[in-house]
């Protein structure tokens, strides 16, 4: 096994610690084949996640108090029982697509919670690589990893997570840091 299919093998063990309901991704922060730092989707340490009923119903009567049309759409034909027990994420039935609406959303993304971890416990991530399970990262990701000083990015395809607008690879390309595709080979 080439250390590529180890890395993502890594990412997508990492990855089955996340609740969020829309995707489970992982991160996996190395250096000289040395793990630095790990991390997953999911809510700041001690947060409650978004299939948590309290959580749930907090975010319906906020978005309900902003009068998101979408919300009053899905869910108020939803019974209020079945709002807080469902298992989509809340963002979906507030009528957002991937990438939108992420207010009210508490979680960060994986590769985020890989920085931080490594910070909280002391690591310096500069000269790094970081593994994803996933396409380029999105434009606030980019800039945490372009600012950590992580050089490398491996994802599983070149493809953009926005689509208009400012986009992470740019972020990265103008930064100089390396991007590339695993090699399974």
């Amino acid at each position: 096994m080439n250390w590529d299919t180890y890395f993502y093998n890594l990412c997508n063990a990492v990855s089955k610690n996340s609740k969020c309901l829309s995707r489970n991704l992982g991160a996996v922060i190395t250096r000289d084949k040395y793990i630095i730092s790990t991390g997953y989707n999911g809510p700041p340490s001690g947060g409650s996640h978004c299939s948590d009923p309290k959580y749930r119903e907090w975010l319906f009567h906020k978005a309900n108090a902003e009068g998101i049309a979408p919300l009053s759409m899905k869910w108020n034909r939803m019974s209020y029982e079945s709002i807080l027990t469902d298992n989509q994420c809340p963002r979906i039935h507030m009528g957002y697509k991937s990438g939108e609406g992420l207010e009210y959303c508490q979680a960060a993304h994986a590769e985020r919670n890989a920085i931080y971890t490594a910070a909280r416990l002391g690591h310096s991530v500069e000269g790094s690589t970081i593994y994803l399970n996933w396409i380029i990262p999105c434009f606030e990701c980019c800039k945490a990893i372009i600012n950590s000083g992580i050089t490398e990015v491996v994802v599983t395809e070149l493809k953009d997570y926005e689509q208009i607008g400012i986009i992470g690879r740019n972020l990265l390309e103008e930064a100089n840091i390396k991007l590339r595709e695993y090699n399974f080979k």
